[in-house]
């Protein structure tokens, strides 16, 4: 058993040798991406919501 874990100790070591890992101004750039996305969703749902709530109360 302590063998296998150490297997797998070992395992994962190698594994993140091979991870390349982002610069910083890619970081930067990818993080300012997603939250640029995750408003223009938001806004999209919000206004989806807002005009689908007053269809039905027009229909009601």
């Amino acid at each position: 058993m302590f063998k296998k874990v150490m297997q797998f100790i070992e395992d994962v070591r190698v594994e993140m040798r091979k991870v390349v890992w982002p610069e910083r101004e890619e970081l930067i750039n990818s993080t300012i991406v997603v939250i640029v996305i995750s408003g223009l969703f938001t806004i999209f749902i919000f206004l989806t919501d807002t005009i689908v709530s007053k269809i039905v109360n027009l229909l009601y």
